[in-house]
Parts: C-alpha cells; structure tokens; sequence
C-alpha cells in the first residue's frame, strides 16, 4: 500500500510525541500558560478537567512518569497510595477512586469535588459551556479513534501495530483538539460532528459524567 504524505507526517509526529512527551507538553503550557495533571492511571472524566483549562496526562508507567514529571503541576490518582511513586513536592493531589460507584448519587459526589479541585489548581471554573464544549471534543475524539479502528480492520496493511499503538497513544499527551486533527489527517476525512445525548446540551453535563461512571 502507498501512503500519501499525510499520513507519513502523522505516524512521524506521533512517534516523536511518545518518545519525547515532554517537549510537546512544554510547548503547550509556554503557548497556553495552562498547568497540565498527572493522571495515574487515566480518568474517566477527561473532559471536567479540559474544561477547567487543564490539560489530562494520562500516565501507564514509571519510565512515562519520569519523561513529564517536571512539567506536571498536579496529580489525579486512581488509588490511595498511587500505583507508583510520584514526585508530589507539594504539586495538588486529588484521589478519584478507579471503583465505580454504587449510585448516581455517589458519582455526581465524586464528580463535583473533582471540579472544585481542578478549579483550585486552574483558577477557572467548568462551567456549564465549557464542559459542554468538551464533551463535544472528547466525543469528536473518540468518533476519530473508531474510524482509525475500522480503517485499520479493512486495510490490514494501513498502519503496522507500532505504528497504531503511537498515534493513540499520543493522545494522552496532546490537547484533545491536537489529537483530532492528527487523526483526521491520518484518515484523510473532516471530524464529524459530535453525537451528544438525545436531549441534547440540556441540564447539567456534571450529571453525564456521573452517569458514565455509573455505567463503567
């Protein structure tokens, strides 16, 4: 299979973004002056800390930790203690728990100290627009990461598995909106529009996240 040129700038753009994190996470927060969160491991609720400014780090391993710890300014661990040592040296931690929860209730608990801690550590609340706006581009994301799976099913030859494995992966260090825009040049198609709850951007969106971690 030939590829075009698009998509061998985006496997060679992936690949540097996950051998070296931290270049990429350096330039983001010297363009943005946004504060960027360890995530150990990643969260299921991505989109509140997006929509607080903040840019999710999702973390798999010690050796991953070590690349961008010095250009994290806070931590979001799964379990207490984390799974592997961080180097807090007073940087915000917050403990949101990997085990779902047992009712609405609890989740929309959880979901709201998680937006009042990333308020604290942003200085910018989630409000209802922002995490709205998130929530579309997290769905656009995911949207994009589904087509790359179909592409890769029908066209065995398309991408080796490394090559696979590098552009996802590059996820958990770009902005979301960096992501999409790697993997539509990859695909070689425009975003689709994001598909939303059937009723739409009405109500609380804190209330769709807490039922997704009722559903997980």
């Amino acid at each position: 299979m030939v590829r075009g040129s698009a998509v061998l700038e985006g496997i060679r753009f992936a690949a540097s973004v996950v051998s070296d994190p931290s270049g990429g996470l350096f330039l983001w927060k010297t363009a943005t002056g946004g504060k960027a969160v360890g995530c150990l491991p990643g969260t299921p609720v991505s989109e509140l800390l997006h929509a607080t400014g903040l840019l999710p780090v999702a973390l798999e391993s010690p050796e991953e930790l070590s690349l961008v710890s010095g250009h994290i300014d806070a931590w979001l661990i799964g379990m207490d203690p984390s799974p592997f040592f961080i180097p807090s040296e007073g940087r915000p931690c917050f403990t949101f728990p990997c085990v779902p929860p047992g009712t609405l209730e609890e989740a929309l608990d959880r979901v709201e100290a998680l937006a009042e801690w990333a308020y604290l550590v942003s200085g910018s609340p989630a409000s209802e627009g922002s995490l709205w706006r998130s929530l579309r581009a997290y769905e656009t994301r995911r949207s994009l990461l589904d087509a790359l799976d179909e592409r890769c099913a029908l066209e065995t030859a398309f991408l080796t598995p490394e090559e696979r494995h590098d552009i996802v992966r590059a996820g958990s260090f770009l902005p979301t909106g960096a992501h999409s825009r790697l993997l539509s040049a990859i695909l070689g198609v425009e975003p689709g529009p994001a598909v939303l709850p059937a009723e739409g951007e009405k109500g609380d969106p804190l209330i769709v996240l807490a039922r997704r971690l009722v559903s997980r």
